[in-house]
């Protein structure tokens, strides 16, 4: 009787467990892993979150220097001047995060992220953060009005990880980031 009811075990094991089995590890490998058309559609995904970040991030660079041109062309700053700079400011620094965010979670094509994306935000940390806050403080002293406004990493966040992650080179060499302390 062992015999038998080991043999009719192992067939129920070889009829039904080795399909069953083959089939769960068939499917999870098919869900983790991609198709050539799938890899396809995700780099043609990835390519136009790319071009969107592009297009995005430079309105928004041409508002912001838009109002900063027309700090430096006024005879005299303004109060105006200062807020265009800020709010518009606030915006483009929004929309540098935003792109960093998506190039942190890989949502951007990799080529158009180290040709386009990578050099935007290393101008940005090495030039135009420090700048923003200076060009305030500019115009609030010349103003005669109190502004404390700062310089903080915790302010742009996803821009400064992406510089720490991919900011390896000769072309990032600078010193540490400026903290404002005004």
């Amino acid at each position: 009787m062992t015999q038998i009811a080991g043999a009719s075990l192992l067939d129920w094991a070889k009829d039904v467990g080795v399909p069953l089995v083959t089939f769960v590890l068939g499917f999870g490998a098919a869900r983790w892993t991609l198709t050539k058309k799938d890899r396809k559609d995700l780099e043609q995904k990835n390519y136009e979150n790319s071009t969107a970040l592009v297009t995005q991030h430079d309105a928004a660079y041409v508002s912001y220097t838009g109002a900063i041109s027309a700090y430096v062309a006024a005879p005299a700053a303004t109060v105006e001047n200062f807020v265009a700079i800020a709010t518009l400011g606030d915006r483009y620094f929004m929309q540098l995060n935003q792109m960093c965010s998506a190039i942190l979670s890989q949502k951007v094509d990799v080529l158009l992220r180290d040709e386009v994306l990578l050099p935007k935000v290393r101008d940005a940390v090495l030039r135009t953060l420090p700048d923003h806050y200076e060009t305030l403080h500019a115009i609030a002293a010349k103003q005669d009005f109190s502004y404390s406004g700062a310089l903080r990493r915790s302010d742009h966040g996803a821009v400064y990880a992406v510089a720490e992650k991919f900011g390896a080179g000769p072309e990032w060499a600078t010193p540490t980031v400026r903290e404002s302390t005004k």
